[in-house]
This record gives structure tokens, sequence and C-alpha cells, in this order.
């Protein structure tokens, strides 16, 4: 045996597997980066619906409704930090221990501070409006249990928020006290003190006669915002509405502007700032509720369609169309990612729309994900330039009698090519019931996805960075 040609060919081959698998090691995708999964809170029983607003530092703030009394819903908060280290005190402080319940949260962020508001029951006899102030030292800012924005003796309920960009905020909500059939829409300024800018218990949008429900509000870049709304006339006229206001709540046009056809039922707003002071619009229409679509349409700020005048179709498939979740492409259009029935189960479709109104990838739409199984309630955020990160609930594994869910995510770019492996990467397979992620974008190509999980009780809250 000729034992200097086998040693060096067996020299040549360990050198060919180690450079093989270093070339595997530094080529994997980068979701292999993902962080472990964090506890945020694992108190008794129930820790559900978070919502979360980065910390300017690179970490997160999260609040989340909690039920660890057994006898009423609370408010409370916990900041994990840029090295995924949850601070303050376990399983989270207190915002709102008020009686009663404390429900559907909402929060931005501003500088080093963030603001939440609640839907809250402490009176028994109607919700109200309330909100609270955190640093990221974790000091609360205001009254003890939160400042009220509206306690009119009629139900105030699905509030929005946006940032006034001066520390404070803007609220709006759906409010009965004119009609309990058919709410109107109020805003209220509250200042970075905590202290109301305008009328007690707020002033309306825009009365009407209409039901007006499903609040969005947008800023117009120019010391302004908007406020989108669903409007609902009767029992077959269902619209899209929006208004202009300055932060001093008075009219920036003279009246509310309808931007979706007058006939027919659209509904389920989903609104964009585009970027150039107007906004973009997705809405859902309503044809039987067994072949549902999404259409769009761009504003510009002086309240003109800037695409044809029924909007633009974004999925006209068989099947409904449904839960779409949009963001801004960072180039003047943006995209919209939804769960899509035209196949025998749920998947997700995506599509991406330019600043003038024509679409960048195939009608109706790219597949996301359609393995076997429903995929639904994505939620899509921008993390860098030209690339974009969807968090969904997957139904892949809920085969016969038992339910089985879990929570998936992708990455995709500005030209609508997944990033990750084409049936997506797992965020969490724990046992037990999940609910729909929060996802945020921190930074450095980051985003943090927080959910709540009911793997040991009703429920805990958990965190994980990609």
């Amino acid at each position: 045996m000729d034992t200097k040609n086998a040693f060096q060919r067996l020299n040549s081959l360990s050198t060919w597997l180690i450079f093989t698998i270093i070339a595997s090691i530094t080529s994997l995708p980068t979701y292999l980066n993902a962080s472990e999964t964090i506890v945020v809170s694992s108190a008794k029983d129930g820790q559900l619906f978070p919502s979360v607003v980065r910390d300017g530092e690179g970490g997160v703030i999260v609040f989340w409704e909690d039920y660890r009394t057994g006898r009423d819903w609370d408010v409370y908060v916990r900041r994990v930090d840029s090295r995924n280290k949850p601070i303050w005190d376990l399983d989270g402080d207190p915002i709102s221990i008020a009686a009663s319940n404390q429900r559907r949260l909402r929060a931005i962020q501003h500088g080093r501070h963030a603001i939440v508001v609640w839907n809250d029951r402490r009176n028994k006899s109607s919700w109200d409006i309330y909100a609270q102030a955190v640093n990221i030292e974790g000091d609360v800012f205001w009254q003890k249990d939160g400042m009220p924005i509206c306690t009119d003796s009629a139900d105030q309920s699905t509030q929005a928020i946006l940032s006034d960009g001066e520390g404070g905020a803007i609220v709006v909500w759906e409010d009965e006290r004119r009609s309990a059939e058919f709410q109107d829409l109020y805003i209220q300024r509250i200042t970075s003190t905590g202290i109301t800018s305008w009328e007690k218990n707020g002033i309306p949008v825009y009365p009407s006669e209409s039901l007006q429900s499903n609040p969005v509000l947008v800023e117009d870049d120019s010391g302004g915002f908007y406020v989108v709304w669903w409007d609902v006339v009767g029992i077959e006229n269902w619209h899209i509405m929006a208004f202009r206001l300055s932060m001093e709540g008075k009219p920036l046009w003279d009246a509310p502007l309808l931007i979706t056809p007058k006939d027919g039922m659209q509904g389920e707003p989903r609104v964009v700032a585009d970027g150039k002071g107007g906004f973009i619009v997705v809405w859902q229409i309503y044809e039987n509720f067994i072949n549902d679509q999404l259409y769009a349409q761009r504003i510009s700020p002086d309240g003109k369609k800037l695409w044809q005048e029924t909007g633009v179709p974004v999925c006209t498939a068989d099947g409904i169309q449904k839960n779409a979740a949009v963001v801004y492409d960072g180039e003047g259009g943006l995209i919209a990612v939804w769960r899509d029935e035209r196949d025998i189960y749920g998947d997700l479709y995506a599509q991406r729309i330019h600043a003038d109104g024509t679409l960048a990838w195939q009608k109706d739409g790219i597949p996301l994900c359609t393995v076997g199984g429903h995929q639904d309630r994505p939620f899509i955020v921008q993390t860098e330039e030209k690339q974009f990160f969807v968090a969904w609930m997957d139904y892949r594994g809920d085969i016969g009698e038992k339910s089985v869910d879990a929570i998936y995510c992708q990455k995709i770019d500005l030209d609508g090519n997944l990033l990750w492996k084409e049936e997506g990467v797992p965020v969490s397979t724990s046992k037990g019931e999940h609910f729909p992620p929060f996802v945020v974008p921190v930074g450095n190509g980051q985003c943090v996805v927080v959910w709540s999980n009911s793997q040991q009780d009703n429920g805990d809250i958990f965190l994980k960075r990609f």
C-alpha cells in the first residue's frame, strides 16, 4: 500500500470537508441568530394581548392585560433591554390595578418614555378611557392607576393612539354618548405631563348619523394627523372615511373624505403613511362573505384620491381575503399581507403596490406560506432597507379534532423574494394555545416578536428576537 499517497488523499479529503463545513456555517440564513425564548411574565392565571413599543435603546417595553388577581383585568408592563434581559420587577410592574377591568391596550413611544391607553371600567357603570406614561427606568409619570381621558357616562371603547411629537399623544375612541346604536368618534390630546388639552371628555371628530368604528390615526408630517374609520350607513352601505385635523384639534378639510365606493360594503381599514404627507389605506370588500376582496387607495394631504377612483385591486382571487396587515415599503408605496382562502386552506399571500398605484408583484399576490393547515393573523414590519419581517398564527399541525397552533415567521425583500426557507421559520411551537404575535423593529436589522401562550396556565407573555 502507498501510505504516502493514501495520507495525501486523506489530508485533501479532510481539508475539503473542513472547508465545506465552514462554508455551510457562514452561509446559514440569519434566522439562526434568533435569540432564545424569553419569559416576560409568567405570573399565575392570565397574561394576554401584549402591546409593545421600542425603548429607543435596542430593547422594548411590553404592556399587557393581566388577570393575576383572579378577579379582574389590570394593566402591567415590563422592559426587555437590547441584550434580551428582562428588567424591572419579576413578572412586571402594575400600571393600573384599579377596581374592575382594564382592557384593549394601545401604546406609543416618544424618546425615553411610552404612553399606554386602555378601556377602563373602574366606575362599574360604563367603559371609560384612561392613560399612563412610563419611562425606560420604570418610573410612572402620572397619577396612580392612570389619567382619565374620557369618563362620560356612556360607553367608550376601541381606541387608537398616536404620538403628538411633543411627548404627549392623540387618542381617538368610539363613543356612545349620542347614541348606543350609532356611535361617534371622539378625540383628545394629552400632554407629556398628563394634562388633557381639549374639552373635558374629548371633542367629536365629525358627528354624523352613521355608525363610526375601528378608528386609525396617521400623522401627516406637517404637524397634524388623519383619522381613518369604518363608516356604516344602514345594512348594505359600509364605507371607509377619513378626516384631517391639526394638533390643536381644528379641521384641516371641509368635510370627511369618502375613500371607498359609495355603494356596497367595505370595511376593516389598514392604513400607513405614504412618506409624502398623505396615506394609503387597504380595505376589504364584502361580497356575501363568500368572495371577499382587497382594494387600496392613496390619499394626498389635500384630500384627493391619487389612484383610480374605485381603488386599486390588491387581490380579487376566488375565495375570501381577510385579516390584512400593511407596512410602508420605503418608496412611497406599501406591502400588504393577508389570509387568503383561494385554496382549501387559508394561506398567506402578499402584494406590493408602487407609489403610482401599479402592482409590483404578480396579479393577486405572491404566496408567502402555503403549507398544510391554516395561516392567519399576519403582522409585518420593516427591519432594514428593502427587507421586511412577517410573523403569523400557524395551524399546520392542526389535524383531527384537537386544535394545534404555533407562530411562524418569514423575511422577504422589496422584490418579493423569500429570504428564509419556503415553509417559514418557527417562532414558537410550544404546547398550549398561542395568541396572535406583536412585532416591533428595534434597529440594526433586528425585530422583537412578543406573544402570549397558555402552555402553563391561562396565559403567559413571551419574547424572541430575530
